[in-house]
């Protein structure tokens, strides 16, 4: 999380011995509010507009109290209203910009804070904020601007320092970004949340500079403040290097985490002593390349004799009916079949005591439903040579993870190869490109589901794709995936290796250096053309 300073709501005192009843009541509301009784201070503005519907002292306090309440919808409403009455008030814009982006609507976020700056110049909180909107814009040189100039007025400002380190990590430019997040926690006070914070982006930048023994040291300096945060971050260091009895068992902290989806009160993790004979329902969590990856455990969970209730994301439910030994799939917010145990997907590793060596790795255990192969059949028509499926884009797109296309015309290039896109969506800015070099199939308007990719996949020969939910689905189906990993790869792809206990048919392809797509691409290409010319079936 970014941080923002906290709100601020000043009420100039009357210049009067005599004071008018509207006056009067917001001289009241202000009290309240300095005293901490929201709900009189909002009962003291709520009075005054509805006397006068145009009360900016009253919109503006009670915007900023449903701001303090983290009721942030409310605060936009009340907040434009008395923006309107008074455009040259910068509180009123730094606290409608404030609310904005705690509903991460950075583009709005932004008018308001920059209108803020100019009516308040050098503003500390402002500045910081208006950062914090282009860096969720992924504007991160803009953001480095605004942070350098909120130090150079203080120095010892810790949410810029933490919010620069955010922003020179999202850049690559991790040792500044350390260095950054190592001056926060000086500068900080001892709040914890901020602490927590703090410490998770040190830890995440020394993980991608490899830096692990170093990373696993700032867990411990959040076990003493939050031991469940501290867990989900050390299980991600210990997951990656192979070590996944500990690994498993931290993971659970995930539920912890703020981003992370809310656990189910009635979810428990069994043990496989008890499974047989119950009806286990088994909850989605986290991304669909993450259902796809542990789908493999429920069918392990039937042969516990487990009468298996799978819960999916809508469009993995056709799919996720090719599994074998599960009696029921569900789409998420559908009704739920009666149960004895509720359990996460993601939680199955553990009940299983999973290890690098025993990971359940038999595949194919998901396929395209015949009822969609024959569609796909007439649409590619006639094989005119090896069939090769691309994916370089994520759906919920990760920068480091994800290449332009244009990066890819080596391997475009290669003669007799027909190319597939296996995109369900291509960003807009990306679609020219596409137009001008028309060297590979755009498929995403037939793609539906994942069912459809299934049967896609199904009929190419090998699938090129950057670690995206397409790389699990074509390791999951049996086929023949090269996978392009950046230089600090996500902890299921483990450390160093060029091929993976999790799906047999897989080979990574890794950066050599931090950023250099172009390295993976020339290996993947060179890698292919060697197929080509010795005549072997890709």
């Amino acid at each position: 999380m970014s941080y923002a300073l906290s709100h601020r709501f000043r009420v100039e005192a009357a210049g009067t011995s005599v004071v008018p009843p509207l006056t009067q009541g917001m001289e009241a509301a202000a009290g309240y509010y300095r005293a901490g009784d929201y709900p009189e201070a909002e009962r003291c503005c709520l009075d005054l507009i509805k006397r006068d519907s145009r009360h900016f002292d009253a919109l503006h306090l009670l915007g900023v109290v449903c701001l303090d309440r983290s009721q942030l919808a409310d605060a936009v409403g009340y907040l434009t209203r008395a923006a309107r009455e008074r455009a040259d008030d910068a509180s009123v814009h730094y606290h409608l910009g404030t609310a904005l982006l705690g509903l991460k609507l950075y583009r709005q976020a932004e008018p308001a804070l920059r209108r803020a700056l100019e009516l308040r110049s050098g503003d500390l909180g402002t500045l910081n904020n208006l950062g914090n909107a282009l860096a969720g814009m992924r504007q991160h040189q803009g953001a480095i601007e605004c942070y350098r100039h909120v130090l150079a007025i203080f120095p010892g400002h810790a949410p810029a320092h933490y919010n620069l380190g955010r922003s020179l990590a999202a850049l690559d430019r991790l040792e500044d970004a350390v260095a950054s997040f190592r001056i926060a926690l000086q500068a900080t006070s001892a709040e914890p949340d901020r602490l927590v914070d703090i410490y998770s982006g040190l830890g995440d930048a020394l993980v991608e500079l490899g830096q692990y023994d170093d990373a696993h040291a700032t867990c411990h300096a959040v076990f003493a403040i939050k031991p469940e945060i501290a867990n989900w971050n050390e299980s991600l260091i210990l997951l990656l290097r192979g070590q996944f009895s500990d690994g498993w068992r931290k993971y659970e902290g995930r539920w912890h985490v703020a981003d992370h989806d809310r656990p189910r009160g009635d979810a428990r993790i069994p043990d496989l002593s008890e499974v047989a004979g119950k009806r286990v329902l088994l909850t989605c969590e986290q991304g669909l390349g993450d259902m796809i990856q542990f789908a493999r455990y429920a069918p392990l969970l039937a042969r516990q004799g487990a009468h298996v209730c799978l819960q999916t994301y809508p469009r993995l439910k056709a799919l996720m009916q090719t599994l074998n030994g599960v009696d029921t799939v569900i789409a998420d917010g559908e009704r739920e079949p009666a149960c004895d145990i509720v359990t996460p997907l993601l939680s199955l590793p553990l009940v299983f005591g999973t290890q690098v060596d025993s990971i359940p790795a038999e595949v194919p255990y998901l396929s395209a439903p015949a009822a969609r192969l024959p569609a796909w059949e007439r649409r590619l028509g006639q094989r005119t040579g090896p069939r090769i499926g691309l994916a370089w884009w994520g759906l919920q797109h990760m920068p480091k993870r994800s290449l332009p296309i244009e990066q890819l015309l080596p391997l475009l290039s290669l003669d007799g190869l027909e190319i597939h896109s296996l995109q369900k969506e291509v960003p807009p800015e990306q679609r020219a490109w596409l137009a001008a070099h028309p060297l590979l199939f755009d498929q995403s308007e037939h793609q539906n589901d994942f069912a459809d990719a299934a049967a896609l996949i199904s009929l190419l020969d090998l699938v090129v794709t950057i670690d995206t939910s397409v790389a699990h689905l074509a390791g999951a189906m049996g086929k023949q995936v090269w996978i392009m990993l950046p230089y600090s790869a996500d902890w299921r792809w483990l450390l160093g290796r060029s091929d993976s206990p999790w799906y047999p048919t897989a080979r990574l392809f890794r950066q050599q250096r931090r950023g250099d797509w172009d390295g993976v691409v020339t290996e993947v290409t060179r890698a292919l053309s060697q197929i080509l010319r010795s005549g072997e079936r890709v």
